[in-house]
C-alpha cells in the first residue's frame, strides 16, 4: 500500500465471469452445417483426417500417416510439422457425417468414416471369386455368389441352395454328394446386408478328399469351425480350425488350413459343419 492511501482508494479488480466460464449456447446455436467436407480431408492423401493432426508453423495441416511418410516435413513450405492442431482435432472429434454409400443410413464420426466404409455392407466391391469382375455391395454378394459361383445342384429335396443359412454354434448338414462348393449365409436378426458369407469347398485329390472353408466379406469378427464326417462304417471323423477371412476365392486347392481325408475312409455318408464366433 502506498503511504497516505486508504483501503477505499485502492482500485477494485473485478473478474468477468464470461471470460472464465464456458459460453452457454442456446439449443438452436448448437447445430451447424459444414458446406464442404473437403476441409476435413488430409491435403496430401485426401483421406479423412484422423487424430492426431499435425501442422507446421505456417498452419499447413497433415494427417499422422502422411506426417510420418514425409519425415515430419511440410509438403507445402518444407517447415517441420511437429505441432498438434488441437482445434482441428476437436472439430474432427465432434463432427458427425452420414455414410457416403447409397442405401446406408448410418451416421458416424468424421474420423471413423474410412473404417466404417471398409466394413459397410453397402460399399461396392469386386466379386471375390477369381475371374469374375462383377461389382456389387456386400449385402448382394451372397445372392450373386450362389447364382454364379455355387458349384451345386439347383436344389436338394426341394430346398434351394440360396436358402442355405447357418446359425453360429449350430451343427449344419452339408450334402457333399451333389456339390463341390456350397455358399452359406449367416442367419442374424440384423439388417438385410448383415451376416457373414462362408464358402465350403472340397477337392478330390489322388490320396483323398480335401475339405476347406473360408469367410468372405469385409467383416472383422474371427471364427472357428468344425467339420464332422459320418463314415459308412458308422464312425465319425472331425476337424477343427480357424475360419480364414479371404479377399479372393480361387478354383484351386488351398495350401493351408485344409482337412485331407484319406481315400480309404471315403465315401462318407454325410458332412456337418459348425461355425462359432471367437470371443477372444
Amino acid at each position: 500500500m502506498v503511504s497516505g492511501e486508504s483501503d477505499d482508494d485502492r482500485p477494485i479488480v473485478r473478474t468477468n465471469r464470461t471470460t472464465s466460464q464456458k459460453r452457454q449456447r442456446s439449443p438452436t446455436e448448437r447445430i451447424a452445417t459444414l458446406l464442404d467436407l473437403d476441409v476435413t480431408d488430409c491435403p496430401i492423401c485426401f483421406h479423412p483426417l484422423t487424430i492426431p493432426i499435425f501442422q507446421c508453423d505456417n498452419g499447413h495441416i497433415v494427417c499422422s500417416t502422411c506426417c510420418e511418410k514425409l519425415s515430419q516435413k511440410c509438403a507445402t513450405c518444407s517447415l517441420p510439422t511437429l505441432s498438434r492442431n488441437r482445434a482441428m482435432e476437436r472439430v474432427i472429434e465432434l463432427l458427425r457425417v452420414p455414410c457416403p454409400n447409397a442405401g446406408c443410413s448410418v451416421v458416424v464420426s468424421c474420423s471413423e468414416t474410412s473404417a466404417h466404409v471398409n466394413h459397410c455392407p453397402f460399399t461396392q466391391r469386386t466379386c471375390p471369386f477369381s475371374s469374375c469382375d462383377f461389382t456389387c455391395s456386400f449385402k448382394d454378394l451372397c445372392k450373386h455368389s450362389v447364382t454364379e459361383h455355387s458349384i451345386a445342384a439347383p436344389s436338394v429335396d426341394g430346398v434351394s441352395f440360396s436358402l442355405s443359412m447357418f446359425k453360429c454354434g449350430t451343427l449344419m448338414r452339408l450334402l457333399i454328394s451333389v456339390a463341390k462348393r456350397i455358399i452359406l449365409k449367416e442367419r442374424t436378426t440384423e439388417g438385410e446386408g448383415e451376416g457373414e458369407v462362408v464358402v465350403v469347398e472340397w477337392f478330390d485329390m489322388p490320396d483323398g478328399r480335401m475339405f476347406y472353408a473360408c469367410c468372405i466379406g469385409p467383416g472383422t469378427d474371427k471364427f472357428s469351425y468344425q467339420l464332422k464326417l459320418s463314415l459308412d462304417s458308422g464312425d465319425y471323423l472331425s476337424f477343427n480350425s480357424n475360419l480364414q477371412r479371404v479377399r479372393e476365392v480361387s478354383n484351386e486347392p488351398p495350401r493351408a488350413h485344409f482337412w485331407l481325408v484319406p481315400s480309404c475312409m471315403l465315401p462318407c455318408r454325410e458332412c456337418y459343419i459348425s461355425i462359432k464366433r471367437k470371443t477372444n
